[in-house]
């Protein structure tokens, strides 16, 4: 019975170090920092920084390890990212998905939103369904997101640079689609709940 108990003593001392540390680690302690730029709960009210609450949690999952793993470009994500280990990654793409999603208030531009939503028709609809607000593993919602922060992201995708990763498709659809008219479909999803 001793050498049990002195056996499980021992085996908890060895394991001790790992547990206390990811115990200290909540989903919510781990993603404290990201309020600073994606709002408080991942509610973003900075115009090129985009809402991360209730995004799917695959979804924000690759994207960050994309960016850990400099398969994405950005500012200042990469950088971040490299300091989490993958599993804190995954624990906060689930903590931010659990968020209700909110749609960040924008200024309504109806013209822009009329040639928008038919851009949205035309090229988009097949896979931004449900008017951009229909997510995946493969793709974020776009509907509510602000409008600025969707216009960098159309044209950085538009330009097709391999340092932001995009299905094929995407990269057809936005070739076919005038430059000008970015600014239209970006306002059309930024106005939508």
């Amino acid at each position: 019975m001793m050498k049990l108990s002195l056996f499980s003593a021992a085996t908890l001392l060895l394991l001790t170090p790992v547990t206390l540390e990811a115990a200290g680690k909540s989903a919510e302690a781990l993603s404290a920092p990201c309020n600073a730029c994606h709002g408080p709960d991942g509610v973003s009210h900075g115009d090129a920084v985009p809402s991360i609450a209730g995004m799917s949690a695959e979804y924000m999952t690759e994207a960050m390890l994309q960016f850990k793993e400099g398969r994405r470009s950005a500012t200042i994500m990469n950088r971040i990212a490299k300091g989490y280990k993958e599993y804190e990654l995954r624990k906060i793409a689930r903590y931010f998905a659990s968020k209700d999603w909110q749609s960040v208030p924008s200024t309504r531009q109806d013209a822009l939103v009329v040639r928008g939503r038919q851009l949205h028709e035309q090229y988009c609809a097949e896979c931004h369904e449900d008017s951009g607000r229909y997510q995946d593993k493969d793709m974020p919602r776009l509907a509510g997101q602000k409008h600025h922060y969707l216009l960098i992201q159309l044209r950085l995708y538009q330009k097709n640079e391999e340092s932001l990763p995009q299905p094929s498709e995407m990269a057809e659809k936005l070739a076919e689609i005038p430059t000008e008219d970015l600014p239209a479909l970006s306002a059309f999803y930024s106005t939508l709940p």
